[in-house]
C-alpha cells in the first residue's frame, strides 16, 4: 500500500515517534497534517566579526617616552596639538595610561594621546583595551567603543598628538 505523502513515508521510514502511529504501526493522518503545518526550518548564521587587541607598551617606553631618546641637557617639553577625528587603529602598537588621558603609541613612533567620554577613566585601560574592527580601519572619535579586559566601555571624545614644543620656556 503507497504512502499518503513523502512526510508519512520518512517518518515510517524513521519510525515514528511514539503518540504519531496507532496500535497497527500506521501513522495517524493528523502527524502528516501537523508536519505540513510547522515546517522546522534550521538556519546558520555565519558572521565575520574581528576584534583587535592593543597591548600595553612593554618596558621602559610604556613609563617614560623620551627613554629611548639620546640623553640631552635638557629633554625637549612636550605639547598637544589638535591630531584629528581617526586614527589608523593597526598602526597603534601600544598604550598606556597618564592621569586623566589614554596614552598611544603608533608604529610611525607618533604618539597620541586620547581623551574619553566622562564617566570614564583611563585607568580602566592600564593593560590595553579592545577595539570591534570597523570598514574601514580606523578609530575614530564619539564613533567607536574601547573595552578594556576589565569589563569598561568607554567612546574616545578627542584625540590630540604630542610633539615637541618650538619654544622652550
Amino acid at each position: 500500500m503507497p504512502f499518503p505523502s513523502p512526510l508519512i513515508a520518512m517518518l515510517v521510514a524513521l519510525g515514528s515517534p511514539q503518540g504519531l502511529e496507532d496500535g497497527a504501526g500506521v501513522p495517524h493522518a493528523d502527524a502528516a497534517q501537523d508536519g505540513r503545518r510547522a515546517p522546522v526550518s534550521r538556519q546558520v548564521r555565519i558572521e565575520r566579526r574581528v576584534i583587535l587587541r592593543i597591548s600595553p607598551q612593554p618596558g621602559n617606553t610604556r613609563r617614560d617616552p623620551l627613554a629611548q631618546l639620546p640623553p640631552r641637557a635638557a629633554a625637549p617639553r612636550l605639547v598637544e596639538r589638535p591630531h584629528g577625528k581617526c586614527l589608523d587603529a593597526s598602526e597603534i602598537v601600544g598604550v598606556s595610561d597618564r592621569g586623566s588621558r589614554l596614552v598611544m603609541y603608533l608604529r610611525d613612533r607618533q604618539i597620541i594621546t586620547a581623551e574619553l567620554e566622562k564617566a570614564c577613566s583611563p585607568r580602566d585601560f592600564y593593560l590595553g583595551f579592545y577595539v570591534e574592527r570597523s570598514d574601514d580601519g580606523k578609530l575614530c572619535v564619539d564613533r567607536d567603543r574601547l573595552m578594556s579586559r576589565a569589563g569598561a566601555r568607554c567612546r574616545i571624545s578627542k584625540f590630540n598628538r604630542l610633539v615637541t614644543s618650538s619654544r622652550d620656556r
